[in-house]
């Protein structure tokens, strides 16, 4: 190695080590070495617990792909709505039937998709919730919580098959139930099947299959 390029680089680390911080093309550094300009990297960049710049007034922007192709910065913070988000539904006072006729989000299926990540339901505080079959002759019961499409949006649906809501031993007037709900951009979603992934399983309770097709 040329021994000019030796000595500029043996300044260069004793700089860093003599003072606390130190700039190039920027006389006004913020941190221990604070670069105005690119950057070649001809070989190996190691970062070792780079952590974040909280002074960066970009630390909050997000580079995305515009329509042709261009990137541009994308500010989170002023998002309306973002690619994945939490709601929890509440709905107060539900016939003892439960939402059996469903309940219309008005949120678009085109641009997002609805998945139920959980719920429950309680009645003035009270959790003893229970389930009676409404029909004697066959009181098959089974909770019915989903998100499901109709006429361009998501609905969700929140009920038990030919049962209703009781409060003890003592048929509910009516039941809070709550949905949380994940909702997603669809142009978030980076595959879409629009057709079921077929599994045989060959009358067995269980079974190894092989990789659904896309992944």
């Amino acid at each position: 190695m040329n021994q000019k390029y030796v000595f500029f680089i043996f300044i260069f680390f004793q700089s860093i080590y003599l003072f606390a911080q130190v700039g190039i093309n920027n006389t006004t550094p913020t941190a221990t070495l604070d670069v105005t300009g690119e950057v070649l990297v001809q070989n190996k960049l190691y970062l070792e617990n780079p952590g974040k710049y909280t002074e960066d007034p970009d630390s909050k922007l997000l580079m995305i792909s515009d329509a042709d192709g261009s990137k541009i910065k994308y500010d989170v913070s002023n998002s309306t709505f973002g690619p994945l988000n939490y709601v929890e539904f509440a709905f107060n006072d539900v016939s003892n039937f439960g939402l059996d006729g469903g309940y219309n989000t008005q949120i678009d299926v085109n641009k997002y998709t609805l998945a139920v990540q959980g719920y429950y339901f309680n009645l003035n505080g009270d959790t003893n919730i229970s389930f009676k079959s409404t029909n004697t002759t066959n009181p098959v019961e089974g909770q019915q919580f989903y998100a499901y499409k109709q006429n361009g949006t998501w609905w969700l649906n929140a009920s038990v098959n030919n049962s209703r809501f009781y409060v003890g031993e003592n048929l509910a007037q009516s039941v809070d139930i709550y949905m949380e709900v994940i909702v997603y951009r669809n142009n978030f979603i980076t595959k879409v099947f629009d057709t079921p992934q077929q599994v045989d399983m060959g009358a067995a309770a269980t079974k190894t299959v092989p990789l659904p097709a896309g992944f």
